[in-house]
C-alpha cells in the first residue's frame, strides 16, 4: 500500500473509533434512546448485543487504524537519530 492509503485508512479508522465509542457511552448514559437511532435494531440479543457490536466496531477500527499508523513509511528519522552508528569500540 503507498503511503497515501495508510493514511487515509488510519483517518477512517480514527473517525469510525470515535464515532463507535461515542455511540457506546451516550447508549449506556441515556438508556430510553436507541444506539445509533435504530440502525441496530435487527442486532440480535437485544440493547446488550447493539453495545457489543458497537464495541467490536471501535475495536475494530481502532485495530486497523494503528496498523496503518505503524505501518507507514517515516518522513524524517527519529527525534535524536542522527543516522550515524554510535560505536564505543576502542580502535
Amino acid at each position: 500500500m503507498r503511503q497515501g492509503a495508510h493514511v487515509a485508512l488510519e483517518a477512517v479508522g480514527l473517525v469510525i473509533t470515535v464515532l463507535a465509542a461515542q455511540a457506546m457511552i451516550r447508549a449506556v448514559l441515556n438508556p430510553d434512546s436507541e444506539p445509533l437511532w435504530g440502525l441496530l435494531s435487527g442486532v440480535p440479543g437485544g440493547r446488550t448485543g447493539q453495545l457489543i457490536l458497537l464495541g467490536l466496531i471501535a475495536l475494530a477500527a481502532m485495530v486497523s487504524g494503528g496498523w496503518a499508523h505503524t505501518r507507514k513509511e517515516p518522513t524524517a528519522g527519529r527525534a535524536g537519530n542522527s543516522g550515524r552508528s554510535h560505536d564505543r569500540g576502542t580502535a
